[in-house]
């Protein structure tokens, strides 16, 4: 870090290219801001640690490095990571688990196939294609379903990361392995920079030392974005171009290829902290694809550049080129990700067990444990109604006891009922318990027309708050990154983004009535979509409340399946739209 400080020159060329750099300053700035002030501390986890800085530096600086080094010491000081990065360490903690991770090593193995998290997941059938040609090359290899932990590496967990490789290291190293094949370029990167015993091979210099897949030729051309963890990698490089030549395609490389190449927007996890910033890499290039077809080999970049042009994984382009050039090929999306992993390995595991060995190793925060806090909340609960049937609680509470109860508030009730719904939002409390009370007080039909009033009323009441009222103070409080992705694909995307919030009940409803009065979407438009596309959440909510007294009862009825089975629809819509390719609306 000091020595950042101290060496660099200011010169600019990397801010120039890179805008992270634009808004913080150039990198000896950065580090000096640092040293100055160590509480700064949100700033290097907006690098995404691409390395472009070191490609252009004169003095052969590599910035990144300290940037990493800064994410340590924070993580160190702090002892804990930022909230928004939950997301991506969940993932990393669901690949390092025994359930995902898969150790098929015959005994005279001395090479495995290492394909990596995310890419067996959203190709699982080109995976065992790949490992099928593997064998035929070398009959001996092994294959191994394990995570790499990158994400924590990235994240400035060193010492999880260093325990986690190291035993994983240790593990290939006692089972006779000397070699590593990789798919995932930050997989080849972190047993390429970290492991002193394994030899790190990439796939596409196998494949391309091997004289590339056989089969007919094919026609077009296509660009290549090169992941920016293989910047230095000249032989990655010339492999992936051979491979690509020899199906017969024509290459136009962008501006920023080979060492020169930017981040795709997800490297350092950038995106979960600045989604805009992380986006304008992926803005950028598009533009410089203009009508060119990407292809990459990294599935990361892949999924990422994917949501605003034409991207494909060049194993796809190799193994299955008619349907990748036709844009028909099917690729599994989240969260049938994992069950795409559990499939693979089931199917591994059939054949030669004897080859098959569990994962004895776990860093000791991830040692599999029971959840007995989960364990008690379902005994208490279980616990909780037989206890009240016991004590007759269904003679108390009843449709008619609570009918009576409400009718001592004469024509007032619902009015009241409404307020409380409607003003919610400015209380910042969830709206879903009162639209349960809805159905218990109410019955289903009137619950459902008190409720939607309510909630439409304090959604219209939050939206003008922020437009008129408050603006500056709720754009002060909207520092969340899905909320601000939100509001900006809201600018883009009108109503459609509406729609889809409001009738998705996984979404912050009150913060994001608030988010969408900062933005240029019209009140009309916003009232009406907000009315019909809450209704379906609502009618589901009160569904399940109204079948409450018939649970406490005993009884199942069809108000309750009804309920259940609508709400769990609203929150599988997501990944609905996403297999129907609608997730940019």
């Amino acid at each position: 870090m000091k020595n950042l400080a101290r060496e660099c020159v200011g010169c600019n060329l990397c801010v120039k290219e890179c805008g992270f750099l634009k808004n913080y300053g150039s990198p000896g700035q950065i580090a000096n801001n640092f040293l100055t002030d160590p509480h700064d501390e949100g700033v290097c986890f907006e690098c995404s640690l691409c390395g472009l800085c070191a490609s252009l530096c004169p003095k052969d600086l590599d910035p990144s490095k300290a940037f990493l080094a800064i994410r340590r010491k924070v993580f160190e000081a702090k002892g804990k990571v930022f909230s928004e990065h939950r997301g991506i360490l969940a993932y990393e903690k669901k690949g390092l688990s025994q359930r995902y991770s898969l150790y098929k090593i015959p005994e005279t193995c001395s090479t495995v196939f290492f394909p990596g998290c995310t890419f067996t997941g959203t190709r699982a059938g080109i995976t065992q294609q790949i490992y099928s040609w593997l064998i035929q090359e070398f009959p001996d290899i092994g294959m191994v379903l394990d995570c790499c932990t990158k994400p924590s590496h990235d994240l400035g967990r060193h010492d999880f990361f260093k325990a986690n490789f190291s035993a994983l290291e240790d593990f290939l190293i006692g089972h006779g392995v000397q070699t590593i094949i990789t798919v995932c370029p930050n997989c080849h990167k972190v047993f390429s920079t970290y492991s002193q015993k394994l030899v790190a091979r990439s796939v596409y210099e196998v494949l391309a030392q091997r004289g590339g897949m056989p089969g007919d030729k094919i026609s077009g051309c296509i660009t290549i974005h090169d992941p920016c963890v293989t910047r230095f990698e000249t032989n990655i490089h010339t492999s992936v171009r051979r491979l690509i030549k020899d199906k017969g395609l024509e290459i136009q490389e962008m501006e920023h290829c080979r060492e020169k190449t930017i981040c795709c927007g997800e490297g350092g996890s950038v995106f979960p902290v600045s989604p805009g910033l992380a986006s304008n890499w992926g803005i950028m290039r598009k533009k410089e694809a203009g009508n060119n077809r990407i292809i990459t080999y990294c599935a990361g970049c892949s999924v990422f550049l994917g949501k605003s042009v034409q991207t494909d994984h060049l194993l796809d382009l190799l193994f299955e080129p008619e349907k990748t050039m036709e844009c028909s090929l099917k690729k599994t999306s989240p969260p049938f990700t994992y069950l795409s992993r559990i499939h693979l390995k089931r199917k591994l595991k059939q054949s030669n067990k004897g080859d098959i060995h569990e994962k004895t190793y776990f860093p000791e925060e991830d040692k599999p444990r029971i959840n007995f806090y989960q364990i008690g909340v379902m005994l208490i609960v279980a616990a909780g109604i037989a206890g009240a049937r016991m004590a007759g609680i269904d003679t108390v509470i009843n449709h008619e006891n609570i009918q009576n109860f409400v009718q001592g508030f004469g024509s007032m009730a619902p009015l009241v009922f409404m307020a409380i719904v409607s003003l919610a939002p400015a209380f910042f409390l969830p709206g879903a318990p009162f639209i349960i009370a809805g159905g218990l007080i109410f019955g289903p039909l009137w619950g459902v027309i008190y409720g939607i009033t309510g909630a439409t009323t304090g959604a219209c009441l939050a939206f003008l708050v922020a437009r008129y009222v408050a603006s500056e103070w709720v754009e002060s409080k909207m520092t969340n990154p899905s909320l601000l992705k939100l509001k900006n694909q809201t600018e883009t995307h009108g109503w459609k983004i509406v729609a889809f919030t409001r009738l998705v009940p996984l979404f912050p409803f009150n913060l994001l009535s608030y988010a969408l009065g900062l933005t240029r979407i019209r009140f009309t438009t916003y009232v009406i979509t907000s009315f019909i596309c809450m209704l379906p959440g609502c009618i589901g909510y009160i569904l399940l409340s109204s079948s409450l007294m018939d649970l406490l009862q005993g009884k199942l009825s069809m108000e309750l399946f009804a309920g259940m089975g609508l709400v769990l629809l609203l929150a599988l819509l997501p990944t609905l739209l996403k297999r129907f390719k609608l997730e940019n609306l």
